[in-house]
């Protein structure tokens, strides 16, 4: 059966749900020479149908890898490029030489999908980081991304060659080396100079930070003028500069157990301080304050006393449980908490609509603004609105709930 006759059987096939892996195989019995026109059929069969040509392409591996580059060359011809990119990146390790190649690719989307393709074989392309790395420092953002997704898919098994490219070259790759370091959660084993050359590179991507919108699960506010005072507040220790990027990253794994020289264990969490934002400074602790390791109403009394004001937030989507609450000069001033009783403390604010205790049972100092995003607006800044028009000031910090933990116990990597 010809290839056409082929396509149009795989296509009635996924029509009517009926096993496909036959004629897959039958499509890519030929080898390199049924590549061509498997790819140029892409954009012409059904979304299923099309799952299939990408498992017959895979079966054949490098000439169909080398024939997918060729056609996304040739524009006049190409199949859509959405198609085109799920199959580049799609293909095992028989095809790792053709992906460190395409990463000199002189077409930005070929290269991103190299990218992607190497970022899917996770430590089975470990050998081609010295291909990747110089992607980290790319013009194109989001080549910058897929290329820290690569990093980060290879893993920290790629440590002792970077760490060996930073101590015996090339040198057109140690600033790329150290960059893949931080990424993997490697640098707590560099040496002494590596490590002032990486707070170094922090010190200037900081410098470089551009706002972008911020999780709104739960976080605190203080005023920018006078944050300073929430670290001897909070009894945070051993702050260090970040981005908002690190700072990000530090939440996915913001817990260490520690373990006293007489056996007793503690747990010892990582802050993140955003830079100023429009007048304000975002605090997040999502473990201890998710896990209410504070007393949120001291908490605010104790950070308002020491920044003149603090708000905290809190909304949970499984529950539809939404807190806003604020504290002037050491004093709580207002709060909302669904679902508790009551579910108002303290008198409604001058921005706040009140509502009718006549109507529908209402508590007396009940309003209308309980939704956790609009309160922040109104009191604060809303983290989702965070943008490009937002103004920035300063830097953020990373700093740690107990004294000489050190940033070194909390796992996995920082992205800078």
């Amino acid at each position: 059966m010809d290839q056409a006759a082929l396509i149009a059987e795989l296509e009635q096939a996924t029509k009517q749900r009926e096993p496909t892996s036959d004629i897959v195989r039958r499509l890519a019995e030929p080898g390199a020479a049924a590549a061509p026109g498997l790819v140029a059929a892409l954009g012409k069969v059904s979304r299923p149908a099309l799952w299939g040509l990408r498992d017959a392409l895979r079966l054949i591996g490098p000439a169909a890898f080398d024939a997918a580059v060729a056609a996304r060359a040739r524009a006049d011809k190409v199949p859509d490029w959405w198609e085109l990119g799920h199959v580049l990146r799609g293909f095992d390790e028989r095809c790792i030489p053709q992906y460190a190649a395409t990463l000199s690719h002189p077409m930005k989307e070929v290269r991103q999908q190299a990218l992607w393709g190497l970022q899917n074989l996770g430590e089975a392309a470990a050998g081609t980081l010295t291909d990747v790395v110089p992607f980290l420092n790319d013009a194109d953002s989001y080549t910058r991304y897929q290329a820290e997704k690569t990093v980060r898919a290879i893993g920290a098994g790629a440590a002792p060659a970077l760490r060996a490219i930073r101590r015996d070259g090339p040198a057109h790759l140690r600033r790329h080396a150290l960059s893949a370091l931080a990424l993997i959660g490697g640098a707590d084993r560099l040496d002494a100079r590596d490590r002032h050359a990486l707070e170094r590179l922090v010190r200037i991507k900081t410098s470089q930070d551009a706002p972008v919108p911020l999780p709104d699960h739960q976080w605190l506010a203080v005023p920018g003028e006078t944050y300073q005072g929430l670290f001897d507040a909070m009894g945070l220790h051993d702050r260090i500069p970040c981005t908002i990027s690190m700072g990000l990253s530090a939440m996915e794994n913001d817990t260490a157990e520690i373990t006293d020289p007489d056996g007793t264990r503690h747990a010892a969490f990582r802050v993140f301080v955003t830079p100023e934002l429009d007048g304000w400074r975002l605090v997040y602790a999502d473990t201890p304050l998710g896990q209410l390791a504070w007393d949120v109403d001291d908490l605010l009394s104790r950070l308002s006393a020491a920044c003149g004001q603090a708000q905290f937030y809190c909304q949970d989507a499984h529950s539809d449980s939404m807190v806003w609450a604020v504290a002037i000069d050491g004093v709580p001033r207002r709060r909302y908490w669904r679902y508790e009783d009551p579910e108002w403390e303290g008198d409604p604010m001058d921005w706040e609509t009140p509502l009718s205790p006549d109507e529908d049972g209402h508590e007396p100092n009940a309003t209308a603004e309980s939704d956790t995003n609009e309160a922040a607006g109104a009191l604060s800044l809303d983290p989702n609105t965070v943008a490009s028009d937002t103004t920035l000031r300063g830097h953020g910090w990373l700093a740690i709930t107990r004294p000489g933990v050190g940033h070194e116990a909390f796992t996995g990597a920082l992205r800078i």
